[in-house]
């Protein structure tokens, strides 16, 4: 399960690069890509430091939906882990996924998503 969760994270943050690569806006006019007639040209440079930073952005997104997890599981009564994944809890489910949610729309939001 973890790793499912990890491939399709690594392929979302890829497939946000390549958009944002082939369709963001740049500060610096001389690091925007080119589109031609044969289709557009990647400034490898600008990629690069794309990634770079997507991958950061994804370790430290993470990281707080972590901390925000542990937060609110030691803010609740009971032991979430074990509601959920032994007694089968879904209003325990339900409200993680609210937390989370919650949680990483702040995220987006403070790192200019």
């Amino acid at each position: 399960m973890a790793k499912k969760i990890v491939s399709t994270t690594f392929c979302l943050v890829i497939v946000s690069i390549v958009a944002m690569t082939l369709f963001g806006t740049h500060a610096n006019a001389q690091d925007a890509p080119v589109v031609t007639a044969d289709g557009p040209m990647i400034n490898f440079k600008v990629l690069a430091g794309l990634i770079i930073e997507g991958v950061v952005f994804s370790i430290v997104g993470l990281i707080v939906l972590m901390i925000g997890y542990k937060v609110f599981d030691w803010a609740t009564p009971y032991d979430l882990n074990r509601q959920i994944a032994e007694e089968n809890n879904t209003a325990a489910g339900v409200a993680v996924a609210g937390v989370l949610i919650a949680l990483g729309i702040i995220v987006a939001a403070a790192m200019g998503g």
